[in-house]
């Protein structure tokens, strides 16, 4: 849960206010801010980082989103290899079924049987065009651990 912020007209101790149409903070090298309890930015507009290279945060967990109804979002992100492994075990599943089992279990009897090989070979067939894509669900711009 975040921890709540103290209105800088509510607050009681040591403070800097400063009152300015613009602040510039130019670091030649480099700058840095730091806080023991709660960092936070507020603005009523927009919000940018810009970075000519990579960017990092790290923490131990990140909420994106807008609270609703006093909750944090809560819906957990989806880490994309343990997700395509699972797809793919799961297609590799379906597929040897629908090679070895169903054509012989799909209760039709005697010469019609080729139908149920050949909606089989259908089904793999797209499974396999969904296997040859499971890499479209790795984002290039975002990384998790």
């Amino acid at each position: 849960m975040a921890k709540e912020f103290i209105q800088e007209d509510l607050y009681v101790g040591k403070q800097i206010l400063i009152d300015s149409d613009r602040l510039v903070f130019n670091g030649r090298d480099d700058t840095i801010f730091s806080s023991n309890n709660l960092f936070l930015f507020k603005t009523k507009g927009e919000f940018h980082i810009n970075a000519n290279n990579d960017t990092f945060i790290n923490t131990p967990k990140i909420y994106i989103g807008p609270m609703a109804d006093g909750q944090t979002p809560n819906i957990p992100a989806v880490k994309s290899d343990t997700l395509k492994q699972l797809l793919s075990d799961l297609i590799g599943s379906l597929k040897m079924f629908f090679t070895v089992s169903y054509p012989h279990t799909s209760g039709l009897q005697g010469p019609n049987q080729g139908i149920n090989k050949s909606l089989a070979q259908s089904i793999i067939q797209d499974l396999q065009k969904i296997e040859s894509r499971l890499d479209e669900i790795k984002s290039d711009k975002v990384f998790i651990s």
